[in-house]
C-alpha cells in the first residue's frame, strides 16, 4: 500500500507491513462519519442503476458524492509511432475465452500468467546452464506512484499497468511507446472532501485482456474498458464507494463477465466482489463481504451493529479454475483490530465474512463454499491473497515441518486442490476446490506464527491461540508475522513438473499495543501501536533474515527447500521451465535460483527494489523476462537490523527486460 506521512503514523495500511520500529497502526485522514447501514445500502442501489447503460462518458456520472479525480481522458498517442502503431497491431489476434484457459507460452495473458495462478512458464530458452549471459536488452521509465504492476503480453505487444490508473502498450521487442493512456491527472488524497479518499488504489497489480479490450480498476472503485488497439474509453463504470473505495489488483475476465474486487482500508464499511458484462459495464452481481443482520454469520458479531463493522474487503488476487468453472477470492480482516476495542472481549466473536476464502459461480456469483481461515482477526492477517489451482495426488503428512494439521483421511485421492498461503500468517492451506473439504495446512517453518493453538485435521476449524487476543484496554500482546507478513501481495508460484509450490515469505514479529486514548473512528479505525521485533523461534543458525523463499512438495505437504537473505524479498516469485526460479530484493538484486536445490545462481542488481511482478514471453523465438522495479514502500522499509547496509533505494519506477544474446 501507498506510505504517506501520517498514514497509521509511520506503520503503512494493511494491503501491507510497516517500518522497522515504532508504528501507529491507524487510519489517517478526518475520514467523516460513515452513513447508517440503510443508507449506504440505497447509494449501493443508486450506483448499480446509474451503471446500467454507463459508456465512455460515465465518468460525468460517478457517485454524487465523490466524483471522479478527473475527467477521463483518451489515451495519449506518440505521433510519431502512429504508423508503428498499425503496423504491430496488424498482427494483434483477439484474445478468445479459449485462449485464455489454454495461454500460448509465448504470451503472459494475465496476471499470473493463466487462470490458476501458477505463475509459471514452460519457455526454457533461458535456462542454468546459460542464465549467466542473461542481458539487459531494453528498460523504460514507469509513471509515480506505488509500482506493483505486471507486464502483460500478447502478440508482441506489452500492455503495461502503471500507478494511479495509467496503462502503457508496449512494442516488448523494443520498449518503443505505441500509445499511453491516463484517466485524468494523478488525483489528491482528500480525507475530508474527496474526491478521492484512499490512496491503497494508486496499485494497479494488474489489468485483464479480453477480446479486442483492456479492463482496469480504477483507485475510486471504477471499472473502465479501453480499446486495444487505440487506448480510447470504451465504457467507465463505477462500482460504490463514495470515494472511499478503490482496487489494487485488478480484475479478471471470465466467461465474457469481469469479476473485481474491491479495497475498503479506510472505510468504515465492507466491501464486496462484482460481476460486469465485458461488453457494456452492466452490473450482473453484486456479493458484499460483512452478513447483515438477519442474514448468515450475523450471530457472529456478538452484537456488534453492522454500521460498525468495518474495513473488511477483497483486494487480493482472484483465482479462476476451467474445469470447474469457479471463482475463489479472499477477504480481510476487520476494524477496529483489538476485540476490547469492538466490545467483544470473552465473546464468541469470530466475524463471519473476515479472513475467509470464497468459493463462487461466476455467471450469478453463487457461493458454492467458503472455509474462514482466520477467525477473530487482532492482528490484519488479511487473508485475501492468492491461492492456486492444482490438480494432484494428496497424500499430506502429519510429521511434515511445521504441520498444524493433514486430513490423512484423502490420502491417495485424485483431486483439484485450492492450494496456497492465503494470509499473512505464513500458513499454506490446502482445499478441495470443488467440495472446500480440509487437506492440510502447514506453516513455513515450525515458529513462523503464534497466532493458531491448532487446525482441525478434519474439517479445517481453527482455534485461535488465547495469548494473542487483544483483550485488555492498554495492554500489548506478542504476535508473530507482522502486519506485513509473513506473505503480503506478492504471489508464490507452482512447479507442475515437480509438483511443488514456491512462496517469498518474511519471519518477523509484532509487539502491539490497544490503543485507549482515541476512539476507533475516523482516523484510528485499526487502533494500534505496534514494535516490530525479530522472531524468537528463528530455526538455529538463522541470525534475523530478512526474506525466505520455501518450495512445499503440495501432494505432502513436505518442505523441499527453502533459500534465505538478509534483505527483504518483498516481491513475487516465478518460475519457467528452463529450472528457474526468478524474485527480487530491497538490495535492487533481481536474481535466480535453481529451482531442485534452492542455490541463487545469477543475480544482477537494478536501479531500485524489485518492487513488482515478473512476467516471461517469446517473439519470433527469442525468450524474455520483464520484471518492474521502483516505488514499494511496504515491503522496502520494514528492515531487520542485519539489512543496516541494504541500499534500498525505493523511487525511479521503471520495467526492464532481458534475453539471451542474440
Amino acid at each position: 500500500m501507498a506510505y504517506f506521512v501520517g498514514i497509521r503514523g509511520s506503520q503503512v495500511a494493511p494491503d501491507s507491513g510497516g517500518p522497522f520500529g515504532i508504528t501507529d497502526h491507524s487510519k489517517n485522514g478526518m475520514l467523516q462519519k460513515h452513513r447508517e447501514g440503510n443508507t449506504m445500502k440505497s447509494t449501493l442501489r443508486l450506483l448499480a442503476a446509474v451503471s446500467m447503460g454507463c459508456m465512455a462518458s460515465s465518468a460525468a456520472l460517478a457517485q454524487p458524492a465523490a466524483p471522479a479525480p478527473a475527467a477521463t481522458t483518451a489515451a495519449q498517442l506518440n505521433v510519431d509511432q502512429t504508423a508503428r502503431r498499425d503496423q504491430i497491431f496488424a498482427n494483434w489476434t483477439t484474445v478468445t475465452d479459449e485462449m485464455l484457459r489454454n495461454p500460448s507460452p509465448n504470451d503472459w495473458l494475465m496476471l499470473r500468467g493463466n487462470y490458476e495462478m501458477w505463475g509459471y512458464s514452460t519457455l526454457d530458452q533461458i535456462n542454468r546452464d546459460n542464465i549467466n549471459s542473461l542481458t539487459l536488452v531494453w528498460a523504460r521509465a514507469m509513471g509515480t506512484g506505488q509500482n506493483e504492476g505486471v507486464p502483460l503480453v500478447h502478440d508482441g505487444i506489452m500492455i503495461l499497468p502503471n500507478p494511479w490508473d495509467q496503462v502503457q502498450a508496449i512494442d516488448a521487442a523494443s520498449g518503443d511507446l505505441i500509445w499511453q493512456y491516463t484517466r485524468g491527472e494523478i488525483p489528491t488524497v482528500d480525507w475530508v472532501n474527496g474526491p478521492l479518499r484512499t490512496s491503497w488504489g494508486q496499485r494497479q497489480r494488474s489489468v485483464a485482456l479480453y477480446e479486442d479490450m483492456i479492463f482496469m480498476a480504477t483507485s475510486d472503485a471504477h471499472i473502465v474498458a479501453l480499446d486495444v488497439k487505440s487506448g480510447q474509453v470504451l465504457w467507465d463504470t463505477p462500482t460504490g464507494g463514495d470515494g472511499y473505495a478503490g482496487n489494487s489488483s485488478g480484475p479478471i475476465v471470465v466467461n465474457g463477465i469481469v469479476i473485481t474486487g474491491s479495497t475498503c482500508q479506510v472505510a468504515e464499511f465492507g466491501c464486496w466482489v462484482t460481476g460486469h458484462d465485458a461488453a457494456t459495464g452492466e452490473e450482473l452481481w453484486r456479493n458484499e463481504v460483512i452478513p447483515r443482520p438477519g442474514e448468515p454469520g450475523d450471530e457472529t458479531w456478538a452484537g456488534v451493529p453492522f454500521e460498525s463493522r468495518w474495513c473488511t474487503g477483497v483486494w487480493g488476487q482472484i483465482t479462476y479454475d476451467p474445469v470447474t468453472n469457479l471463482v475463489n477470492y479472499g477477504s480481510t480482516g476487520n476494524c477496529p483490530a483489538p476485540d476490547v476495542q469492538r466490545g467483544v472481549v470473552g465473546m464468541n466473536a469470530t466475524n463471519a465474512g473476515t479472513n475467509e476464502r470464497w468459493t463462487i459461480r461466476p455467471e450469478t456469483g453463487e457461493v458454492v463454499w467458503r472455509h474462514q481461515v482466520l477467525p477473530q482477526d487482532n492482528w490484519d492477517q488479511e487473508c485475501t491473497f492468492d491461492m492456486m489451482v492444482i490438480p494432484t495426488v494428496v497424500n499430506p503428512n502429519p510429521n511434515a515441518e511445521g504441520m498444524y494439521a493433514a486430513n490423512t483421511a484423502l490420502a491417495g485421492s485424485e483431486r483439484r486442490t485450492l492450494t496456497g498461503m492465503p494470509c499473512k500468517t505464513a500458513v499454506i492451506w490446502s482445499f478441495d476446490m470443488e467440495t472446500g473439504e480440509f487437506i492440510y495446512a502447514r506453516q513455513t517453518w515450525d515458529g513462523a506464527t503464534n497466532l493458531y493453538e491448532s487446525i482441525d485435521a478434519v474439517t479445517g476449524v481453527p482455534t485461535l491461540n488465547p495469548e494473542t487476543i487483544m483483550n485488555e484496554a492498554g495492554g500489548t500482546i506478542f504476535f508473530c508475522p507482522t502486519y506485513m507478513g509473513g506473505r503480503d501481495w506478492p504471489s508464490g508460484a507452482y512447479d507442475p513438473v515437480r509438483n511443488i509450490m514456491i512462496q517469498p515469505t518474511r519471519d518477523r514479529c509484532t509487539e502491539s499495543t490497544s490503543r485507549t486514548d482515541r476512539e476507533p473512528a475516523g482516523n484510528f479505525l485499526y487502533n494500534t501501536q505496534n514494535v516490530t521485533v525479530a522472531n524468537p523461534n528463528l530455526p538455529q543458525g538463522e541470525d534475523y533474515p530478512g526474506g525466505r523463499i520455501t518450495a512445499v512438495n503440495v501432494e505432502t505437504g513436505d518442505t523441499f527447500w527453502q533459500h534465505t537473505m538478509q534483505d527483504s524479498n518483498y516481491s513475487p516469485v516465478l518460475i519457467t521451465a528452463g529450472g528457474l526460479v526468478f524474485n527480487g530484493n530491497a538490495d535492487r538484486y533481481f536474481f535466480a535460483v535453481d529451482i531442485d536445490t534452492g542455490e541463487r545462481i545469477w543475480q544482477t542488481r537494478l536501479g531500485s527494489g524489485i518492487s513488482g511482478y515478473m512476467s516471461t514471453y517469446a517473439i519470433d523465438g527469442r525468450q524474455y523476462v520483464a520484471v518492474v522495479a521502483g516505488q514499494n514502500s511496504n515491503g522496502n522499509n520494514q528492515l531487520s537490523p542485519a539489512m543496516a547496509l541494504t541500499d534500498n533505494v525505493s523511487t525511479a519506477n521503471m520495467v526492464y527486460v532481458f534475453a539471451l544474446p542474440e
